[in-house]
């Protein structure tokens, strides 16, 4: 053992390697890994973004969706269709706009078609019911229609018509499945699936049972009171529903019919694989089957001119009262909207019951009284019912009702109620005054009184008195008593307003003279004539503790002293009043 770790070749000593040799290794290991590493980033990004798998994706969902549909259409219409209707019901709950725009080039024929079809039905089932309403005939219909539960229009369409073809089915020979399908217009019909069915499995049973060759087919059968005519192409089947006997030209028409649809569709029924689509076409031809014809009336059968004068005469009373009763109505809903629009009426219902119409509702004992509005209307007092509570009205017009019956302003007085407050305007007496001040917040609907506008009789009589005295003396001139008592009288009254409202009552005496005099002498002989003036008033009866005085000398003339008048003038006393909030009792 220890000569065979002797015999070992030696470790090899690690060797230097220079920075060269590095530097081309790395350059070979790049230019050999580098375009894999390269792809393989590519690859990562392209499977990490949604955007380049979307870019992906897109660039073949076409073909891919082609490509299902040719191996297993089925199971793509399965996949698909939640997808679109969820998607048609969201853009038509969006912007239905759109669908009804792509729509309107198809919608439009079909529903104009399908109403002129609808109404000249109507309309001929109509007349022929009109027709024969009045007439002894008709009353024998009338009473087969109560003894059969029939409706009378269907009794006269029995007795009336020859024939009509109420429906024309379209089939594939081969397969039995129905191509196309049309109906006359208020037929009821079965699902033509059904039907085209049943003809199909009728034929086979013929064939069968009586061992019939396949040219050999069924061309007519009754069910109830109906028939159905059938003729037969090389591929297709046309099988018409008839109530009533058509006459024997009727299967031309059905031959010629079928035999143009076999020359228009016979590459389409040769290779018919389920597809019923392009079979539409046809309806045409189809629609063209669809005919009715009715017994023709014998002559002098028309309706007698006595039915025809009763049936105008029932019209013309139908009509009168028709006309009637809507006038009636209409006079009485301008009746209560009438009532309505009256400040302080309110009617809360109205309506006709025992020949007689009630109306119901709210009066304020100020608001008009409705019965003076049944005689502007023409309405018999008789006719109605007026129930209306008592209330108050909180209208304008009717608080401004309420405080003029409880104060009666002076004549020229206007008074304004608005939304609660109370505007009176004009010349009125302290007396006056201080009742509205006292009385008015008192009012129902009333919530503050202003008299901004409202000038006091009293205060402007007093203010306009002037007392004059002679020159150089504080004694008033002859026949100045009567003044100085009416001064006091409207003291007075203003004083007692004053204190009905609350207020303090100021009356400043104030004494002037003319420039003759020295200023000093006509300063104080203004003030002795205002003391004198203040006590004769008093003595007259105004109350003293509302009296002030004051004098003004030549300071504030009342006239420029261009005459001696006007020096006479300035030599008086004149009143001020003034009115303040009293001051609350400590």
């Amino acid at each position: 053992m220890a000569d065979q770790a002797q015999r070992r070749a030696p470790l090899p000593q690690p060797v230097e390697k220079s920075e060269g040799v590095e530097n081309a290794f790395e350059e070979l290991r790049h230019i050999i890994v580098s375009p894999e590493q390269e792809q393989i980033v590519e690859i990562r990004s392209r499977l990490d973004s949604p955007e380049r798998r979307i870019e992906d994706v897109s660039a073949v969902v076409a073909e891919a969706i082609q490509m299902r549909r040719d191996s297993d259409a089925a199971a793509l219409s399965q996949a698909l269709t939640p997808t679109i209707q969820e998607t048609l019901r969201e853009s038509v709950r969006k912007n239905p706009q759109v669908l009804a725009d792509a729509l309107f080039p198809v919608m439009g024929p079909a529903i104009r078609k399908s109403i002129t079809e609808t109404l000249r039905s109507m309309l001929e089932s109509f007349n022929e019911a009109l027709e024969h309403s009045i007439s002894v005939r008709g009353v024998k219909w009338r009473i087969e229609a109560i003894r059969t539960g029939k409706p009378f229009a269907e009794i006269v369409l029995m007795h009336s018509l020859l024939f009509r073809v109420e429906q024309v089915f379209l089939i594939h020979r081969e397969t039995g499945l129905v191509l196309n399908h049309v109906t006359a217009p208020a037929v009821a019909t079965q699902d033509p699936s059904m039907v085209a069915g049943m003809l199909s499995a009728i034929q086979q049973f013929v064939h069968d049972s009586f061992e019939s060759s396949q040219q050999e087919t069924l061309d007519s059968m009754t069910v109830g009171g109906l028939e159905v005519w059938i003729e037969e192409g090389p591929h297709a089947v046309i099988a018409a529903v008839i109530r009533g006997h058509a006459p024997a030209g009727y299967r031309e028409k059905l031959k010629e019919a079928i035999e143009g649809i076999e020359n228009d569709f016979s590459e389409g029924l040769a290779q018919f694989q389920g597809d019923a689509g392009p079979f539409g076409a046809a309806d045409a031809r189809l629609q063209g089957l669809l005919v009715a014809q009715h017994r023709e009336k014998a002559a002098g059968g028309q309706t007698p001119r006595l039915a025809i004068a009763a049936m105008v005469l029932v019209a013309a009373i139908v009509i009168g009262w028709t006309t009637y009763v809507t006038y009636q109505v209409h006079r009485w809903s301008q009746f209560a909207r009438a009532l309505s629009e009256h400040p302080g009426i309110v009617v809360t219902s109205y309506e006709k019951s025992g020949g007689r119409w009630h109306i119901h509702g709210f009066r304020d004992p100020l608001a008009s009284d409705p019965a003076d509005d049944l005689a502007r209307y023409g309405i018999n007092a008789k006719d109605a019912d007026l129930g209306f509570a008592p209330y108050y009205s909180l209208d304008d017009e009717m608080v401004t009702r309420r405080v003029r019956n409880l104060l009666v302003p002076p004549p020229g007085v206007k008074l304004l109620d608005h939304a609660g407050r109370l505007a009176a305007s004009g010349v009125a007496s302290s007396g006056w005054i201080g009742s509205l001040l006292e009385l008015g917040p008192m009012v129902p609907g009333v919530m503050s009184v202003d008299v901004s506008q409202l000038q006091n009789r009293d205060v402007n009589s007093l203010e306009g008195i002037v007392l004059t005295f002679p020159v150089g003396l504080a004694n008033l001139d002859p026949g100045q008593g009567e003044a100085a008592v009416k001064a006091a009288k409207n003291i007075r009254a203003m004083r007692e307003m004053a204190d009905r409202t609350n207020q303090k009552l100021s009356v400043e005496i104030v004494g002037h003279t003319d420039s003759t005099g020295i200023e000093g002498t006509n300063q104080v002989l203004s003030a002795q004539r205002a003391e004198a003036v203040a006590k004769l008033v008093a003595r007259s009866g105004a109350p003293a503790d509302v009296l002030a005085t004051h004098g003004v000398g030549t300071t504030q003339p009342l006239h420029s002293e261009d005459s001696e008048e006007s020096r006479h003038l300035n030599r008086s006393v004149t009143f001020h009043v003034n009115f303040s909030p009293a001051v609350p009792a400590s």
